[in-house]
């Protein structure tokens, strides 16, 4: 009597795997997402942190310029922005609102004291969050 596995049981172990992979992998990939978003809002919120210390220390005044001037007294490095669809960037476009969200990735600064938002910073990017908020108005 030979021993070993026949052709039909290797081929349900195999499909038996194919089918746990194809439900282990889209629940993974979601969960890195969710991942990215959560460190991207908590260096938002880090970001905004250091700009109201600015503000505290400065006598009432915003930063004007694209945040340099918050590293590194304020924060170590300006971080990154990590959003689906576009690329990791820890860039700062600055200006008015118009002229700082250009939805390329990374920070969008109002800079811009003539502007009624002056001194918000958000994610430059028109795209929705896991939970359907666009990240610009977080």
């Amino acid at each position: 009597m030979k021993k070993g596995f026949t052709m039909v049981e290797v081929l349900i172990t195999l499909i038996v795997f194919a089918l746990l992979l194809g439900l282990t992998v889209p629940k993974f990939i979601t969960l890195v997402h969710k991942a990215r978003e959560g460190s991207t809002k908590h260096q938002l919120v880090r970001l905004r942190s250091a700009i109201a210390a600015y503000y505290g220390e400065n006598q009432g005044v915003y930063p004007t310029d694209n945040l340099n001037s918050l590293v590194p007294k304020y924060i170590e490095a300006i971080p990154q922005a990590q959003v689906p669809g576009l690329p990791p960037s820890s860039s700062v476009s600055a200006g008015s609102y118009e002229t700082a969200f250009t939805k390329t990735g990374g920070w969008a600064y109002v800079s811009d004291s003539a502007d009624p938002r002056f001194g918000d910073v958000f994610v430059n990017s028109d795209k929705e969050d896991s939970y359907g908020k666009a990240w610009n108005t977080l």
